[in-house]
């Protein structure tokens, strides 16, 4: 007889998603508000189960946009494994690197990239703009396209990545590369809605670009039914334009 033990780790994987997902299936709204009671948009949302299934990373590349001279979005939460492309449709030049998350950056990234991209040759001619955080400048001048106005990263480590442009520094924006399928983000009012979600224990993780530290996990009770459920961040995030 074969014993478990010598079954490949891949296939054990497999044998633990399958179980995992012939259990039912729920899904999960999560309410999420700060330190003050209020709705947070841009919150990581993951529903983490005693077992954790295979994972499969995004079956196309995500795309991030630079947009008038912003990331869009703002947050992108992926699966681990999962391709990333950064596209630039402003008629500038642009720079994406990685870059430390949190207020103080301390939480380094878990992928180190840095690349430049061209203007987007259909791009309409600039104008001024508003940053995400209202320090607003002019917008520069169209550049002359010498390379390529997109790039693809593949992220494979689960952690932020923070977002910034070495060409225009109030540029700013989020990757959230997570180890878990069931994933999701707040939106305007706080609310988060994850699908097929397996019945039984669970921890629910909140995180958040703006933290000093990290948000203490909340179990749950995952059933047939749908559930709703709330999380209280421990500060305030900083307001953003637009948010």
């Amino acid at each position: 007889m074969t014993s478990f033990k010598l079954i490949p780790r891949a296939v054990a994987l497999a044998v633990t998603t399958l179980v995992a997902l012939s259990a039912q299936a729920a899904s999960v709204q999560v309410l999420v508000t700060d330190a003050d009671g209020k709705p947070v948009v841009d919150t990581v949302v993951l529903i983490e189960p005693a077992i954790k299934p295979l994972l499969k990373p995004a079956a196309a590349p995500v795309v991030i946009a630079q947009e008038n001279l912003r990331f869009a979005p703002f947050l992108t939460v992926v699966p681990a494994g999962s391709t990333l492309r950064f596209l630039n449709r402003d008629s500038y030049d642009h720079h994406v690197r990685s870059v430390p998350s949190g207020p103080l950056g301390s939480m380094p990234a878990v992928k180190s990239f840095e690349m430049r991209l061209d203007a987007a040759e259909s791009a309409p001619a600039p104008s001024g703009r508003v940053s995400e955080y209202g320090d607003d400048k002019p917008a520069p001048a169209r550049t002359k396209k010498t390379g390529s106005s997109q790039a693809d990263i593949k992220v494979e480590t689960a952690g932020p990545i923070g977002l910034g442009c070495h060409l225009h520094a109030s540029m700013r924006g989020q990757v959230y590369v997570t180890d878990t399928p069931w994933f999701a983000k707040t939106d305007e009012n706080g609310i988060a809605r994850i699908d097929n979600v397996p019945e039984g224990a669970a921890q629910l993780v909140l995180w958040h670009p703006d933290q000093l530290q990290d948000q203490p996990a909340q179990p749950v009770q995952v059933s047939a039914e749908a559930l709703k459920a709330t999380g209280k961040l421990n500060f305030v995030p900083r307001k953003r334009r637009g948010a």
